[in-house]
């Protein structure tokens, strides 16, 4: 049987490039989007289940990406599911977050349990942080304009991952058959608090980044103030308040997700150094 892949979120950074690793590897993928129509793209929306029968048209495999912050994530991806089932789609790859699975009241993990009781093929992708956060809006901003990195993490490490590495992953998952019916953690090879982080940039830069440890309340308040919803605030200080328990600490220092890819992971200091330019070097 051809393959054939929807992936959602394509127009973002992992689901853009597993659409990439997708078309180099000779297989016929689409992207969905709600803006983007032609060649290679597919009419889409996940909150308007009309068009969801159209673009599962002839697909064998799907990456499922909920929004970002989406606490009602599970209930549009219900009628999608059920889309998929009637398209007669085999495989679906679910975009998760780290920890999923043992929060069972979380939205993302009632996506994956309908993905696990749909009859599909199926594997869940659970990544860390992405390094990438430190270089876009809010963390780059921060750090360009006062030479600082303030979150309310305290001394916790993070694993950061390479999203380019969840990508890869998440490519493997679609295409490869002996990862059905895994959940799989992806962080980085080595875990680092906020403070040694900052540390790292200044380094790079030149001059001194401080790490600030904000309390809750005023991370809060600087969520808010950036426009986000509440709800997808609260979501967001849940993750710290996961990363101040130790729970994204654990790199993948057994080498699970490296031995699937075939390679090492990235590291978080070639990251950093490949990306420098994404901060200034003078004070703005």
């Amino acid at each position: 049987m051809r393959h054939r892949f929807l992936v959602l979120g394509a127009s973002g950074l992992v689901g853009g490039c597993v659409m990439r690793l997708l078309r180099q590897h000779g297989y016929t993928v689409a992207g969905a989007s709600r803006q983007r129509t032609g060649d290679g793209w597919r009419r889409f929306d996940l909150l308007d289940p009309a068009t969801h029968a159209a673009a599962l048209e002839g697909m064998t495999g799907v990456l499922l990406l909920s929004r970002p912050g989406d606490e009602e994530a599970h209930n549009h991806a219900e009628p999608l599911v059920s889309a998929m089932q009637e398209a007669g789609v085999r495989r679906v790859v679910v975009l998760s977050a780290l920890g999923a699975e043992r929060r069972p009241d979380f939205s993302l993990r009632k996506v994956e349990r309908l993905v696990e009781a749909s009859g599909l093929e199926w594997v869940h992708v659970r990544p860390n942080f992405f390094m990438q956060m430190l270089t876009r809006p809010p963390l780059v901003t921060e750090i360009n304009a006062h030479r600082s990195l303030s979150l309310p993490l305290g001394d916790a490490a993070i694993a950061y991952v390479d999203a380019r590495d969840v990508a890869e992953l998440a490519f493997t998952a679609l295409t490869d058959p002996a990862l059905t019916g895994r959940g799989i953690d992806v962080s980085g090879p080595e875990a680092f608090t906020q403070r040694a982080i900052a540390e790292r940039i200044g380094r790079l830069l030149g001059e001194p980044v401080r790490f600030v440890d904000i309390p809750e309340d005023s991370a809060r308040v600087s969520l808010l103030e950036r426009g986000l919803p509440r709800p997808q605030a609260e979501r967001v200080l849940q993750f710290y308040s996961l990363c101040r328990m130790g729970m994204c600490a654990k790199p993948d220092a057994d080498g699970v997700v490296a031995g699937l890819l075939g390679r090492p992971l990235g590291m978080l200091d070639d990251f950093l150094a490949a990306n420098r330019s994404a901060w200034n070097s003078t004070m703005s």
